[in-house]
């Protein structure tokens, strides 16, 4: 039988300071790093064995997904990486205080923002120097949306 097993990277440096995290690159917290070998942990009492992982390419759930393979004895398994697994993009917010934000926009609008699927948050401008607009990871991720239109 087919089994699929979900799960989100631990906690981020950027979800401990309760700031938008979004595409931007950060490592997992102590606690993150602490959350995914809990989460094997459990995986591995039920009994789940693995055939291979799929990750976004953020190194938050890349290392999830060591830590939980690792814990596994599975570190041999194909890992499959994909920008389309990357949690969304949170645009001009990325980086930003969440409090602060709401203070600034309203509780309501960043809910808004944060939970709708039609309204985004405000987008990056072009000159925007976060490494989302500039990186190498951003261009090839650009370019493999281009090759791969509907």
């Amino acid at each position: 039988m087919l089994k699929l097993a979900l799960l989100r990277h631990g906690q981020s440096v950027w979800n401990e300071e309760n700031r938008f995290t979004g595409w931007t690159d950060v490592d997992p917290s102590h606690h993150g790093r602490e959350e995914a070998l809990e989460a094997a942990r459990i995986l591995k009492s039920c009994g789940n064995t693995f055939d291979g992982a799929f990750t976004s390419v953020l190194k938050r759930a890349i290392r999830t997904v060591w830590i939980v393979l690792d814990e596994l004895h599975l570190t041999w398994i194909p890992v499959g990486k994909s920008w389309r697994l990357n949690e969304r993009h949170y645009g001009a917010l990325q980086g930003l205080d969440k409090a602060a934000t709401a203070k600034q926009y309203g509780d309501e609008q960043v809910h808004v923002w944060r939970r709708s699927y039609d309204i985004p948050p405000p987008p990056l401008t072009r000159d925007d120097k976060r490494p989302q607009r500039r990186g190498l990871k951003s261009k090839a991720i650009r370019g493999a949306a281009l090759n791969n239109r509907g």
